[in-house]
């Protein structure tokens, strides 16, 4: 028996499942000069409250000219699953917010997102947009989108940061 191959598309596979990528039908939920996202596209295997909320894409497509923005989530934990691309993560720990609600950034710490492994955030955990070091980066992202709903992206000022590698891999 013989089984043709054929391109990955959402029609293709609609009779199986979702296609886990960029969603071709729709339009992005948000898109500003640094990422284009995507909401909502897809529950995962049902487990969601609320069918449809669980899987986002996040295009990331160039770099903030600074980094000087953190934001968390008290309602949802949130994972970055790369497809493509090398980042960095920059993130303070939940625990770690100062009297005023804002984040102890002497507890910033960066990771290099290489499209190995991806993470996942615990709620409350101060983070920015993956920052580039490809020249784009795509990731599934796993985060309840009703943070919008209930006005839970929580973004403050912080002093720019600025990033350096130990060893020439990094960059």
């Amino acid at each position: 028996m013989k089984i043709k191959v054929q391109e990955l598309t959402e029609e293709a596979f609609a009779p199986f499942g979702t296609v886990l990528g960029r969603p071709q039908s729709k339009q992005p939920n948000i898109s500003d000069d640094i990422a284009d996202v995507w909401l909502g596209f897809s529950d995962l295997m049902g487990i969601g409250a609320d069918p449809g909320r669980q899987i986002t894409y996040l295009d990331i497509h160039s770099r903030p000219e600074k980094n000087d923005t953190i934001e968390r989530h008290n309602t949802s934990a949130e994972a970055f699953i790369p497809l493509d691309g090398r980042t960095v993560l920059m993130a303070v720990p939940a625990e770690a917010t100062n009297a005023d609600g804002t984040p102890d950034m002497s507890k910033c710490k960066a990771f290099l997102i290489d499209g190995s492994k991806g993470v996942l955030l615990k709620k409350s955990t101060w983070h920015a947009v993956p920052y580039l070091l490809s020249d784009s980066a795509s990731y599934l992202v796993l985060v309840d989108d009703a943070i919008i709903e209930k006005d839970d992206i929580n973004k403050v000022s912080i002093d720019e940061i600025e990033f350096y590698f130990l060893t020439k891999d990094g960059v």
